[in-house]
């Protein structure tokens, strides 16, 4: 049994799914390492509560009769699942000269897929989602036109470009060994005070860009690291995540967490609107497949906690 998955030709809905279905996404590096927080069950949309408020203004002088002072704002960032569907058919019957040949029953003829069979299928199947998802979560875009794959909801990166809120790093370049400091550096000067030194906040980078800046500490003249090392994976006291599929030229800084408090978000709706099914295509047929419906959106807290470099 791989990872203790085994569907026996059957359907897993609702709660079932849920669970399956976040487990299978949780591989993938945006994930895995706790930088989105999760929302699912959403029927429909969701809206990301949001409170905001001068920390001075609602002090004053005691009063018998006191007046109201201060103001705070309440409002909200919209999550919208959108719907996509993995399918895919194979032939059990490709087993016979692989690893599970002494698993399958003798006979062709209606023969069920073993446990383990089943499990290494829908596992190699979500791993390949698990990049998929990766990559989607910060580069999909609405404005992507069929039949890319990358269409269904707009990304971080898209999210980003569209929230006036964000805070663009000026004049970006092509980043390299030699100049990669300097222009993290750029991006550190304009995060807000009251977060420079909060440790959830994180610079997100591609692994061209985290291997130069890992290259850059060793090339330093004074202090630098040992070349038979990788290198430090913070900047400022900020730690540096490095993701699959991000672009050349980019690096995106912001509170990534596991739990509300994040800034980045995903929403789902495993509950109600994902089915993951592993049948026999029909009565005639040797062939079986794979079908499992998705709904994801993602979403920014705030724009203005958020800096982004994007040459």
């Amino acid at each position: 049994m791989a990872n203790g998955f085994v569907i026996n030709d059957t359907t897993y809905a609702g709660e079932a799914a849920s669970r399956f279905i976040v487990k299978a996404i949780t591989g993938n590096e945006t994930v895995q390492g706790g930088h989105v927080y999760i929302k699912d069950g959403i029927k429909k949309k969701y809206t990301i509560p949001r409170f905001d408020a001068n920390y001075e203004d609602f002090i004053q002088d005691r009063a018998a009769v006191p007046t109201s002072k201060g103001s705070f704002t309440v409002d909200g960032k919209m999550l919208d699942p959108q719907d996509y569907m993995i399918y895919t058919e194979f032939n059990p019957r490709d087993y016979e000269d692989h690893w599970f040949a002494t698993q399958l029953q003798a006979t062709i003829a209606n023969r069920p897929l073993p446990g383990s069979v089943e499990s290494v299928v829908i596992e190699e199947v979500l791993k390949r989602h698990d990049k998929y998802m990766n990559k989607a979560l910060w580069n999909n875009s609405t404005a992507n036109a069929a039949p890319s794959i990358y269409r269904y909801y707009d990304g971080f990166i898209k999210k980003s470009v569209d929230d006036a809120d964000c805070i663009d790093v000026s004049s970006p370049v092509t980043l390299t060994a030699t100049n990669i400091q300097a222009e993290l550096q750029r991006g550190y000067d304009l995060i807000p005070d009251a977060l420079k030194y909060d440790t959830n906040m994180k610079i997100f980078m591609n692994y061209k860009h985290y291997d130069q800046y890992m290259q850059s500490q060793i090339a330093q003249i004074y202090k630098g690291d040992d070349i038979t090392q990788r290198g430090r994976d913070t900047f400022r006291g900020l730690r540096i995540v490095k993701i699959a599929d991000l672009p050349d030229n980019f690096y995106f800084i912001a509170k990534g967490m596991a739990t509300p408090e994040s800034n980045l978000w995903i929403g789902l709706n495993s509950v109600d609107d994902a089915k993951l099914e592993l049948k026999q295509l029909q009565a005639n047929a040797e062939l079986w497949f794979i079908k499992m419906n998705m709904k994801v959106d993602v979403q920014i807290g705030w724009g203005s906690e958020t800096i982004m470099y994007k040459a």
